[in-house]
């Protein structure tokens, strides 16, 4: 009970001593702060003052030189030749002009330049009052000046009474009078400069006295109250000591937690670099704004920048194409946002950009992986070039003859079938030619197939010029060759004249001579070889998807058969349409 009853006398004192020492402080500063603001604002007086000062005094004397520069150029003015006087005027013009200016802003003042609009009773009484006021003075002076410059070349003489007052009151009268001016002002202003300095010093004297004061009546009851502070501080310092110890405890535990996490991450970050190192498809992790921040050596060979060059790049402008980069970019968003997209888990084949500007298809996988709380992109990319060169190559051969590098039988199948569908859906005929070449075996016969071959080539070359793009040539087989004509007229008789003529067109152009190159073994020129020869050409025209692919074929082929009954070197049209 006394302990307690001794802790409340303590706090009681406290809080006692604690609101004297609050009064003290506020009364104290309160007194300080004002007599310091005052001391600054006097100062502020002061340099505030001097600046007027200066420039009162400096105006006044530009007034004197401009006196005496107007008086100059009057002289010159009056003086120099004709021919020179434009310039003169000039200068006299602009000099009156600047004595007009600061004269009005001695006597109405001038924010701009520091010119006070207050004048005191002596500079006032110089300026407007007597007979030979400083204002009437130098107003007569300019009206004088002006009057002079209207003169014309022949009234400038040196006897000219405008002259004569000129050049007399710029060096007596008016010179005396502005000298006189520009005294008064520098005396008046270092009076008051004095006067307010003397009010600065008192001001920070008082203050001074004032802080005397105040350490007298605080600092005693202070360093008591400080006693008493540094004794519960030391109470608190025990505790606090305690609390050390046993936070060093568990950091120390801690550390030992986390070097052992350390030295795991740093075993797999070691695994994951030699993996990646000696991985031959390129791996990447993007992060954030689509930044580079891990770029392994085979996508270094790859796409041909540096690791140093590609990290901290935007990964799409290094290696999207530009058509491509907008969508990159939302997929990209969408998968930071949720970690996940349409992508993700999926192996894309896409079009990427090498550092030499060269596009090349690649295979693209991504996974999500959490850095710092934050989603980054882990992607695999593989160079399937010679993949898709493969493929290309295949399908080459499944679809493309190989001497003449014509559809074949099995991609004319395709595009009779699509063919077929369209006429159906936009009410075009289309047609099919079937040729057989006439005298084509004994060519092989006496030359031997090598030039047989280079006869088929010359065909094929000569059918591709007689037709338009979207139509297609096909070796059917030996030296026979389907001509497939899309989108004719949606009239039957138009479209029928349109297949004649490209029918016709075909049979007289391979029935031109054909001169064939025979080459020996190392290459250089043997012989050449004229070969004649013809076509029989059949021609089916049909519309709609209402018969099969062998009918028509088989329609067309009884036609080509007809031109070959007809004495080879014809054109025959199967005698009914498909309709």
């Amino acid at each position: 009970m006394q302990q307690g009853g001794t802790n409340r006398t303590y706090l009681a004192c406290d809080l006692s001593l604690a609101r004297a020492l609050t009064w003290r402080y506020v009364i104290a500063l309160s007194l300080v702060a004002s007599l310091s603001t005052a001391a600054w604002l006097s100062l502020h007086m002061v340099i505030s003052e001097q600046k007027n000062t200066a420039a009162v005094v400096n105006v006044s004397g530009r007034q004197r030189m401009l006196s005496q520069r107007t008086a100059l150029f009057s002289n010159l003015l009056v003086n120099t030749p004709k021919t020179e006087r434009a310039a003169v005027r000039s200068k006299l013009t602009d000099a009156i002009q600047l004595m007009e200016s600061s004269h009005h802003s001695l006597t109405h003042g001038d924010n701009n330049i520091g010119l006070p609009r207050a004048m005191s009773p002596t500079i006032h009484a110089m300026y407007f009052d007597g007979q030979n006021a400083l204002n009437e003075q130098v107003e007569t002076y300019i009206k004088i000046v002006h009057k002079l410059l209207l003169l014309d070349d022949q009234a400038l003489t040196p006897q000219n009474p405008l002259l004569q007052y000129i050049t007399q009151n710029a060096s007596n009268t008016l010179v005396a009078a502005l000298d006189q001016m520009v005294s008064q002002y520098q005396l008046e202003g270092e009076a008051s400069v004095s006067a307010l300095q003397k009010a600065e010093t008192i001001f920070w004297v008082v203050t001074l006295l004032l802080l005397a004061l105040e350490a007298a009546l605080i600092f005693h009851p202070f360093v008591r109250h400080v006693k008493v502070i540094i004794g519960k501080l030391q109470q608190v310092t025990g505790a606090l000591q305690l609390h050390q110890d046993q936070l060093e405890e568990t950091i120390h535990l801690r550390t030992i937690e986390l070097k052992s996490r350390s030295e795991a991450l740093t075993e797999s970050e070691e695994k994951f670099r030699l993996i990646s190192t000696a991985a031959k498809d390129a791996i990447m992790i993007i992060g954030t704004g689509e930044q580079v921040i891990y770029w392994n050596p085979a996508a270094e060979k790859i796409f041909g920048y540096d690791a140093n060059e590609a990290i901290g790049k935007n990964l799409h402008r290094l290696i999207t194409p530009t058509r491509y980069r907008d969508e990159a970019h939302s997929g990209f968003e969408r998968f930071q946002h949720y970690g996940v997209g349409n992508f993700i888990g999926k192996t894309l084949e896409l079009t990427a950009l090498h550092k030499s500007g060269e596009e090349f298809p690649i295979e693209l996988s991504i996974s999500a992986i959490s850095i710092k709380n934050s989603w980054h992109g882990l992607g695999i990319i593989r160079d399937i070039t010679e993949r898709k060169q493969m493929e290309d190559q295949v399908r080459q051969l499944a679809f493309y003859d190989a001497l003449t590098n014509l559809p074949n039988r099995r991609l004319l199948n395709d595009r009779l079938s699509q063919s077929m569908v369209s006429s159906k859906r936009n009410g075009h005929y289309a047609a099919l030619i079937m040729l057989d070449l006439d005298n084509f075996k004994p060519l092989n016969d006496v030359h031997g197939h090598s030039v047989g071959d280079l006869l088929l080539m010359e065909v094929a070359n000569r059918l591709k010029t007689c037709v338009r793009e979207v139509d297609t040539v096909a070796r059917f087989g030996g030296d026979e060759f389907v001509v497939l004509l899309d989108e004719l007229d949606i009239d039957e008789t138009q479209s029928t004249s349109q297949a004649s003529i490209v029918a016709e067109k075909i049979c007289n152009s391979l029935s031109e001579p054909y001169q064939l190159v025979i080459k020996n073994t190392l290459g250089n020129i043997e012989t050449t070889v004229e070969h004649h020869c013809s076509a029989s050409i059949g021609v089916v025209v049909f519309i709609n998807h209402e018969t099969t692919q062998d009918n028509i074929l088989k329609r067309a082929d009884d036609a080509m058969y007809q031109a070959k009954d007809a004495g080879r070197n014809q054109v025959r049209f199967y005698g009914s349409l498909v309709s």
